[in-house]
C-alpha cells in the first residue's frame, strides 16, 4: 500500500471512533452499484476485498480505508452526435431549426435515454487517519478529488471537522531560500524538478525538469518575483517527492533504504503484505510530515 500523492487535512479535533467504530460506520455507507438513472454512486470500500466485512485497517496509530466511485461514462461528442442528427431531422421536418431551450431539452432527453445503457467507471481513493498527528492523509494529486473523499467521511460520520491546507506565500517564500542558498534545512535534499510561479494577477509559470535549480535562467525568475510553488525533495535517502506550497505531495517514491525493510519472501497473504506495506508506508510518512509540521509550524 504505497500511496503516490499525499493530500493533507488536519482534524480540527481529536478523533474519538476507534478502528471496529470507524469499520461499522463505513460499512453501514458501503458501495453500491450504481443506479440505471445515476450518474455516479460513491460508498465505501473494505481494504481487504469485496468479501471482507471489515472497512479499516489499523497499523497502531493509523487508519487506512478506501473510497468506492461508480461514474457513467457518457463521452460528449456521442451526446453531441446523437443531438445534431435530432436537430437535422427537426429542421428537416418542420422547415425551422430548434432554438436554444429546445436544443437543452433534447439532449437532456438524450442523456436520459443513454443513461441506463451507459459503460460504468470504477475508482478506489486510498486514504488514512494518523491518530498521532492528527491528521488525514488522502493518496490523491487532485485537491478537488481529497475534498470530495472528506465530504463523503462527513456525510457517512454525521461529522468530521477537518481543514484543507491552501496554498501558503510564506512556504513558498521558505522553498524560494531553500532553492537560493542550495541547502534545506533538517534531513531534506534537493531534487531535479521545480515550479516557480507569480503570486500575482500575472499568473507566471515556469516550469524545469532535470536541470540545476540555480542555472542562470532561474536566477533571473527569482530575481523577477517569481516564488518556487513546488519543489522535488528527498528525506533522508529514505524517500523522494515533489512538494507543494499548498503543503500538497506528489510523486512519492521510496528508495531501497526503505523496500529493503520489507521481507515478502516471509509474507504469506495478499493481506499480510497489504498489512506490512501500509505499517511500513505510514511510518516512514509520519516521520516525514512531522518534519514538514516542523519546518512550516503547522
Amino acid at each position: 500500500m504505497w500511496f503516490k500523492n499525499a493530500r493533507l487535512f488536519q482534524l480540527n479535533e481529536d478523533f474519538s471512533l476507534n478502528a471496529e467504530q470507524l469499520s461499522d460506520a463505513l460499512k453501514a455507507d458501503a458501495l453500491r452499484p450504481c443506479g440505471p438513472m445515476e450518474m455516479v454512486s460513491k460508498g465505501w470500500l473494505s481494504p481487504f476485498g469485496e468479501d471482507s466485512d471489515l472497512f479499516v485497517l489499523q497499523s497502531g496509530d493509523a487508519m487506512l480505508f478506501n473510497l468506492g466511485i461508480e461514474e457513467k461514462v457518457m463521452p460528449a461528442a456521442v451526446v453531441n452526435h446523437q443531438l445534431s442528427q435530432q436537430v437535422a431531422q427537426i429542421k428537416q421536418t418542420t422547415g425551422e431549426k430548434p432554438g436554444r431551450k429546445q436544443q437543452m431539452d433534447i439532449k437532456q432527453q438524450l442523456m436520459n435515454e443513454m443513461l441506463p445503457k451507459a459503460f460504468v467507471k470504477p475508482k478506489t481513493v486510498h486514504a488514512y487517519i494518523d491518530i498521532k498527528l492528527n491528521q488525514l492523509v488522502v493518496n490523491s494529486a487532485s485537491q478537488n478529488a481529497a475534498e470530495d473523499l472528506v465530504s463523503q467521511l462527513r456525510q457517512t460520520l454525521g461529522s468530521f471537522k477537518a481543514s484543507a491546507y491552501g496554498p501558503s506565500s510564506s512556504m513558498a517564500d521558505s522553498m524560494t531560500q531553500w532553492v537560493i542558498k542550495d541547502q534545506p534545512p533538517g534531513g531534506f535534499m534537493l531534487d531535479t524538478e521545480i515550479v516557480l510561479e507569480t503570486l500575482d494577477d500575472n499568473k507566471g509559470v515556469v516550469r524545469g525538469r532535470n536541470i540545476e535549480h540555480l542555472d542562470d535562467q532561474m536566477k533571473r525568475h527569482i530575481e523577477n518575483g517569481y516564488l518556487v510553488t513546488q519543489l522535488g525533495l528527498s528525506y533522508q535517502d529514505r524517500v523522494e517527492f515533489v512538494l507543494g506550497h499548498d503543503m500538497g505531495i506528489k510523486k512519492i517514491k521510496f528508495t531501497d533504504v526503505v523496500l529493503d525493510q520489507l521481507e515478502e519472501s516471509s509474507i504469506e497473504s495478499e493481506w499480510q503484505l497489504l498489512d506490512s506495506q501500509f505499517t511500513l508506508f505510514s511510518l516512514e510518512v509520519r516521520a516525514l510530515l512531522t518534519e514538514l509540521n516542523k519546518l512550516f509550524k503547522q
